[in-house]
C-alpha cells in the first residue's frame, strides 16, 4: 500500500517559492549581522531590487525550460552564484602563489561562468526529481530566513536598558539665573592616537596641531588612554560618565549582544541632562546607526542624489557578483561607499564651525570617522586610490592611517579657532579619540587616544592621565553645580569576538 502525500507535502513540493526566499536571504542576513550599525530601512530598496531580479530570472527561465519548477531551480542557482561571488572573492583575494594574486576577477569570472553553464545543463536534464528538489530548496530557504528575521524583528526589544538607564543617571543641572550656559562641542575623531603613538608608530609629529590648541587655551592630556578599545563601548561609557559594569549587569564576558549600547549612546545621561537644562542637540550623519542622533533638534546631513547607494547597499554590492562593476569603474559606482564617507566627513568639517545661527545653548555631537578606515583621504584631502580604500589589512595601512591623521589634524587646526571666534560665549570643546589607532599592533597602543579640553573661564581639575569616563563629570562639576566624584581611570581592553571580556591595560606613560 502506498502512502499519498499530505496536502502540506504536496504544497511544498509543487510550489516553487525558493527563488523569493533566496532573493531575500542575503539582504536580511547582512542587515541582521550589521543591525547595530545600519537601520533596517536601508535595506528596503535592495530587497525590492532583488525580488525584481528573481522575478525576471523566473520569467526568462520559464520560457527556456517550459516548466515553473525547473525555472525556479535555475533562478535560485543564479541567485546563489550572484550573491556568493563577492563573499568568496573577499575571502580568497589575499592568497598569493608564486608571487601572484591568483583569485582575481580575471580568474574567478570564467570559473563562475563555467559553473553557471554546467548547473544550467544539470537543470535541463529530464531525469530530475523536481518535486523533491523543490521541497528541499523551499525548506532550506525557509530555514535560512528564520535567524535573520528573528534578529531583525527582536532588535528593538532586546535592549534591557533602553532609555531608563540614561534617565536614572540624568542630572538636574544648576544654572545661574540670567546666565547663558556655554555651548558644548563633543568631537570624536575615530581612532585618533596619542601624540607619542603617532610619532613612534607612524612617523607623524602632530606637535604643531597640539601647540596650536595649547595656544588657544586647550589642556592636552599627554598621557591619556581610552576606557575601552571599541567605539560603541567607549562612547556608551563617556556619554553616561560611568563604566559599563555600572550601567548594566549583563556587560560580562561571553555576551555578544551590543544592542544596549545603542540606547546608551543615543539616549545618554549627558544628552538628557543637558536637554532638561534647555540645551538643543546638534548632530551629524555618521553612517553608523548607533552614533547617528537622527532625532536631535538639529540633525545635519549632506543631500544625497537619488541614484547614490547608501552605506548598506554599497556593502551589499561588495559581497555580490556586482562588485565587478565597482572594481572596474563601470557606471561610476566603483567608489560609492568611499564617496559617502568622504561626503559626510567633508560635510561635518565644513559645517561644524558655522552653527552660530542656533541661538539656544547647544550640545554638538560630532562623531567623525577619521583617521579610522576606510582610507578615503590623502594627507592633503585628496582621494585615495581604490585599491587602498578598503578596511582589510595591507602593508600600506600604517601609511594610509598616517595620511588621514595628518589631514584631520590640519583641518581641525583651522576649524577649532573658528568655532571659538564664532561663538557668542567661549564654548566648551572636547576633542577625543574614542580609542587609539585601529591598526595598533598591541593593546597598549590601541588604548592610547587623543584627549584635549577647552574649558574657558575656569581652573579645571584636569590631569595628564584623565580618561573619557571623567570628561562630563568634570564639566558638570565646574559649570553646572554638580559634585560628582572623579572615578579611577581604567583602560579595559577587549576584542570584537568577546567585547565584554576585559583586560586591564596599565598606563605606563612616561616610564618607557
Amino acid at each position: 500500500m502506498s502512502l499519498k502525500p499530505t496536502s502540506s507535502t504536496s504544497w511544498i513540493s509543487r510550489c516553487p517559492l525558493h527563488p523569493v526566499l533566496f532573493a531575500l536571504y542575503p539582504i536580511l542576513a547582512l542587515l541582521s549581522f550589521n543591525i547595530s550599525e545600519v537601520a533596517v530601512y536601508s535595506g528596503y530598496r535592495s530587497m525590492l531590487v532583488s525580488l525584481g531580479f528573481s522575478s525576471i530570472l523566473l520569467i526568462v527561465f520559464r520560457f527556456v525550460f517550459r516548466d515553473w519548477r525547473r525555472a525556479a531551480l535555475a533562478s535560485t542557482i543564479i541567485l546563489i552564484l550572484f550573491y556568493s561571488y563577492g563573499h568568496l572573492y573577499i575571502a580568497l583575494k589575499g592568497i598569493v602563489w608564486a608571487g601572484i594574486y591568483i583569485f582575481r576577477h580575471r580568474i574567478m569570472i570564467p570559473v563562475w561562468v563555467v559553473a553557471g553553464l554546467g548547473l544550467m545543463w544539470w537543470v535541463a536534464r529530464r531525469s530530475l526529481n523536481l518535486s523533491t528538489i523543490t521541497s528541499t530548496f523551499n525548506v532550506i530557504g525557509l530555514f535560512l530566513l528564520v535567524l535573520p528575521v528573528y534578529q531583525l524583528a527582536s532588535h528593538p526589544f532586546r535592549s534591557r536598558i533602553n532609555k531608563n538607564a540614561a534617565q536614572e543617571d540624568s542630572k538636574t543641572l544648576s544654572l545661574a539665573v540670567g546666565d547663558t550656559p556655554p555651548d558644548i562641542y563633543y568631537i570624536i575623531l575615530d581612532g585618533y592616537g596619542r601624540s607619542d603613538v603617532l610619532k613612534n608608530e607612524f612617523g607623524f609629529d602632530n606637535s604643531e596641531f597640539l601647540n596650536t590648541l595649547r595656544g588657544l587655551g586647550f589642556y592636552v592630556a599627554d598621557c591619556s588612554q581610552s576606557n575601552y578599545a571599541e567605539t560603541e563601548l567607549s562612547l556608551a561609557s563617556s556619554l553616561n560618565f560611568n563604566y559599563l559594569d555600572a550601567l548594566g549587569d549583563h556587560f560580562i564576558a561571553g555576551t555578544k549582544d551590543l544592542s544596549d549600547l545603542e540606547s546608551l549612546i543615543k539616549d545618554s545621561a549627558v544628552r538628557r541632562s543637558l536637554e532638561a537644562a534647555g540645551y538643543k542637540t546638534v548632530a551629524f550623519a555618521t553612517g553608523f546607526n548607533w552614533t547617528q542622533w537622527d532625532d536631535a533638534n538639529y540633525y545635519l546631513s549632506p543631500q544625497y542624489r537619488a541614484g547614490n547607494l547608501n552605506e548598506f547597499e554599497s556593502l551589499l554590492v561588495e559581497t555580490t557578483f556586482a562588485r565587478i562593476i565597482q572594481d572596474s569603474a563601470l557606471l561610476g559606482q566603483q567608489d560609492s561607499g568611499s564617496s559617502l564617507y568622504r561626503q559626510r566627513t567633508l560635510y561635518v568639517l565644513d559645517k561644524i564651525d558655522k552653527l552660530s545661527y542656533i541661538k539656544e545653548p547647544k550640545l554638538v555631537f560630532a562623531h567623525i570617522i577619521i583617521p579610522h578606515p576606510p582610507y578615503v583621504f590623502g594627507p592633503n584631502g585628496d582621494p585615495v586610490a581604490m585599491e587602498d580604500v578598503g578596511t582589510t589589512k595591507s602593508d600600506r595601512e600604517d601609511a594610509l592611517y598616517r595620511d588621514q591623521a595628518i589631514y584631520i589634524s590640519n583641518r581641525m587646526q583651522e576649524i577649532v579657532p573658528r568655532i571659538i571666534s564664532n561663538s557668542a560665549r567661549p564654548p566648551i570643546i572636547i576633542i577625543q579619540g574614542d580609542h587609539g589607532p585601529t591598526v595598533a599592533k598591541d593593546a597598549k597602543t590601541r588604548m592610547r587616544n587623543l584627549s584635549v579640553y577647552y574649558f574657558p573661564g575656569v581652573d579645571a581639575p584636569l590631569y595628564p592621565t584623565i580618561t573619557p569616563v571623567n570628561t562630563f563629570r568634570v564639566i558638570f562639576n565646574i559649570y553646572f553645580g554638580q559634585n560628582l566624584p572623579i572615578l579611577k581611570d581604567k583602560s579595559l581592553h577587549s576584542n570584537y569576538i568577546d567585547p565584554f571580556s576585559f583586560r586591564l591595560v596599565k598606563n605606563s606613560c612616561g616610564s618607557e
